[in-house]
């Protein structure tokens, strides 16, 4: 879809010039005949508010605001010019027909006159018609496939994605369905098994925006697919399943880690993932499918999580097929029937819950509303035990601020809570919620007071521009830099999260001197150019909690630091709009610095993927091959976070591009903390794969004592690790392929003639470079998980 730009003439005016210059395309074929469609269309567009994304049309119904998706799709196509001028006319001179028709069954019975124009279009445009024109709920497509469309607020976009229903009959009563259906949710492919009258189920297959992994806007898309279907569908919200293959695999992992309470089982087909927190997954089950000889996604990686979740004492199973590779072979009907029998339990007794925001913080019938300390994970465990009288629920937590439990989703009976050695006699109308917090290191009941304008402070930096709320990006146009920095607004634009991957619905993109009141008050900004370029951040600069005087940036108790050839990036509430986000990406370059970083400028979203969001830079300063100089944190009520080390620079041989020596101080932790052999990681040679840089380590800009201890205090997560063996002779293979030309790098560096051929000997590596290792068509032996590096014990390698 194509990216929209608006100059402040108002809500409708791209529609209405759009359709004015379809008009002239056709007019002289049918004059005025068609005029009744075109007005028709724009005024739905207004109706709809597809413009005003931020704005729910207040007086419709919940079956009208079925079709927002679905006008924005075709608006958006109409505005794109997609359609050439003969099926321009058939477009509208079908619409005119159903239009003039006299009653309500009339228009419901009515057959299209043409077909060509809905090539260009993913949905059935005049089945759309007729539901408009009607405003009834239109008969479904039983036995059929066909796509949907919800509206994304985030850009205003009506977003398709796949269903498929299964044939009739459907039980219903007065014409509607009351048999609850099971939910597939497939994910970059499914099971090869149709809805049928056999398996009477509904699959959706949501685009996942392009996106590697079904991560930040790939996950919006999917969960805003599956409200649409429970909303729509007679969805068993008890039997909702999501399926992923290769990708999807590892995305359904993903998703399901933040939204556990929302599926009954999960089904990764040749993929496990990395970097999601498994004890979440307490009450769903999982099922890993995958092949032994698959040298895209090594099975090793699906075994390790096995066992992980074993220990947590998780509901999993791994089931391996022998001599098989990046495949699950048919039939897939009886991995249909388990799905089947997992059901959600919607009201467990016992909950388990670890998340690096408030955002992902709820789990069935609780909630972690506030975080101690932002930039560490919470985490809470919670259970309802009966002690004589009492029915109580006992809770646990680790960095927990604040908590909320929803007494109509709690087990029935419970009448006291305890926590922190504190017990609360439970009272109120069961509809009711529970709050609890946090003060002077006693836990007390009800809400802590402390609310107030300004926007809650969560960590992750640009991943909370995509939690599902509008977003424009405003680029500058003074300086006479415009044109490159608009290049760079539209290549953010196409970025929903993995700034390697486009997604398939684009932002906004405005310019600063076009940006209106309306839109800034309801939307997070993304700022594109310095203070000099765009007039926005100029006008905000002096009310940031940052300093830039003679080319210095100065922020919280940090000495002044050049920003000349560099990039800033800042995230900070909008200081008009203090429930807004506003991220500020400002090139101090040259005009040959400013088209590289055009040509790169979603790299500079820090945090956009999601990934270790307690880790990421609220103010991060970088060079255009993103080496990173200078980065800071924000934390509660948004005040700097004071590290100690500024004055303890990084010595020169850790930082750089190819990353070598900080490889090896992690490495020299691994063996320090296991009994391998060996430590491996991904050397300065690697390519990647998929276009991806799977070695996640940043490059530091060490330069004069740019880069500190203090910068790297930032880095708060535990980088976990994977074992696993090969033979003497496998060893020597690996090192002549990809040691010798540091591919992957080996701590200590081997030396081939000490290797014994017949002996086994032990690897410790990053869970990921399974990945790399599974393309020499051998699996490693005895693989199992590895320990954890913590950010302190590598810092005393680095800063000593």
């Amino acid at each position: 879809m194509a990216k929209r730009s608006f100059n402040g003439r108002g809500a409708d005016w791209v529609l209405r010039t759009a359709l004015t210059l379809c008009a002239l395309l056709i007019d002289s074929a049918s004059s005025s005949a068609l005029a009744d469609g075109r007005a028709k269309l724009e005024q739905w567009a207004s109706d709809y508010a597809i413009e005003r994304p931020w704005q729910e049309p207040s007086e419709m119904s919940v079956d009208q605001l079925r079709y927002r998706g679905a006008v924005a799709h075709v608006s958006e196509r109409l505005e794109r010019g997609a359609l050439p001028a003969p099926e321009l006319e058939h477009f509208f001179s079908d619409l005119d027909a159903l239009l003039e028709l006299a009653d309500n069954e009339a228009v419901l019975s009515a057959e299209p006159k043409f077909s060509d124009y809905q090539a260009h279009f993913q949905i059935d445009v005049h089945r759309l018609w007729k539901g408009l024109i009607t405003d009834k709920k239109i008969p479904e497509l039983w036995g059929e496939k066909f796509r949907e469309a919800y509206f994304s607020v985030i850009g205003g976009h009506g977003v398709t994605f796949e269903v498929r229903l299964p044939p009739p009959p459907i039980e219903t009563q007065d014409g509607t369905q009351v048999q609850k259906l099971p939910l597939v949710v497939g994910l970059n492919g499914s099971l090869r098994v149709s809805p049928s009258g056999e398996f009477p189920f509904i699959e959706i297959r949501p685009s996942g925006g392009r996106i590697w992994g079904y991560r930040a806007m790939s996950a919006y898309d999917v969960m805003r697919a599956l409200d649409f279907m429970k909303k729509y569908y007679p969805i068993d919200a008890d039997r909702i399943y999501l399926v992923g293959s290769s990708a999807g695999g590892s995305g359904a992992m993903q998703l399901a880690s933040l939204h556990s309470d929302e599926f009954a089982a999960v089904m990764p087909l040749v993929a496990a993932g990395t970097a999601y927190s498994l004890i979440n997954f307490k009450h769903l089950p999982v099922a890993f499918h995958h092949g032994t000889d698959d040298w895209t996604s090594s099975i090793c990686n699906a075994r390790v999580q096995t066992q992980r979740m074993e220990a947590l004492d998780c509901p999993v199973q791994h089931i391996e097929y022998p001599g098989v590779g990046h495949s699950v072979p048919l039939p897939h009907e009886p991995l249909l029937e388990w799905l089947f029998e997992q059901g959600r339990e919607p009201s467990p007794r016992s909950i388990a819950h670890e998340c690096e925001a408030p955002s992902d913080g709820r789990s069935h019938w609780l909630t972690i509303e506030k975080f101690r300390d932002p930039h560490r994970r919470a985490k809470v465990e919670a259970s309802v035990v009966e002690r004589g009288d009492k029915t109580a629920v006992t809770i646990t937590e680790e960095n927990v601020q604040a908590i909320s439990l929803d007494r109509q989703q709690m087990p029935q009976g419970v009448n006291t809570i305890e926590v922190g050695g504190v017990e609360f006699v439970i009272e109120g109308p069961e509809a009711s919620s529970i709050e609890l917090h946090l003060r002077d290191a006693q836990w007390q009941i009800g809400a802590d007071g402390s609310e107030n304008d300004l926007r809650p402070y969560q960590a992750g930096a640009a991943a909370n521009l995509f939690q599902g709320e509008p977003l424009l990006i405003v680029y500058g146009t003074g300086n006479g830099r415009t044109k490159s920095l608009r290049a760079a607004a539209e290549k953010m634009a196409a970025c929903g999260g993995l700034p390697d991957y486009a997604m398939g619905q684009h932002f906004t993109v405005v310019a600063d001197v076009d940006l209106s009141a309306e839109q800034a008050v309801n939307c997070n900004l993304i700022l594109v150019g310095t203070a000099e370029d765009n007039s926005v951040a100029a006008a905000i600069l002096p009310e940031l909690p940052i300093s830039i005087r003679d080319g210095e940036l100065g922020a919280g108790d940090r000495s002044p630091y050049s920003l000349e050839g560099q990039v800033m990036s800042l995230i900070y509430p909008h200081p008009q709009h203090s429930k807004r986000l506003v991220y500020w990406v400002a090139p101090f370059t040259d005009d040959d610095g400013l088209e590289r970083f055009a040509q790169r400028a979603p790299f500079f979203l820090v945090g956009s993927d999601g990934f270790h969001r307690i880790s990421q830079a609220d103010l991060c300063v970088q060079t255009l091959k993103l080496h990173v100089g200078r980065q800071m944190q924000l934390g509660k009520n948004w005040q700097w976070i004071s590290q100690p080390g500024s004055e303890n620079a990084m010595t020169a041989k850790f930082g750089g591009a190819d990353r070598s020596e900080l490889s090896r101080a992690f490495m020299r932790v691994m063996l320090r903390k296991s009994s391998a052999d060996f430590a491996l990681w991904w050397g300065p040679s690697d390519k990647g794969m998929w276009g991806l840089d799977l070695n996640y380590l940043p490059r530091y800009d060490s330069g004069a004592g740019r880069f500190t201890e203090a910068d790297f205090r930032t880095r708060r997560h535990a980088d976990d690790t994977s074992l696993g063996s090969v033979s003497g002779g496998e060893l020597k293979e690996i090192w002549q392929r990809w040691g010798d030309n540091e591919e992957i790098l080996f701590e200590p560096i081997i030396s081939v003639d000490d290797i014994d051929d017949g002996k086994l000997y032990r690897l410790n590596f990053p869970a990921d470079l399974y990945i790399k290792l599974g393309q020499r068509k051998k699996v490693l032996t005895d693989p199992m998980p590895g320990p954890s590096v913590l950010p302190e014990e590598v810092m005393a390698e680095i800063f000593k």
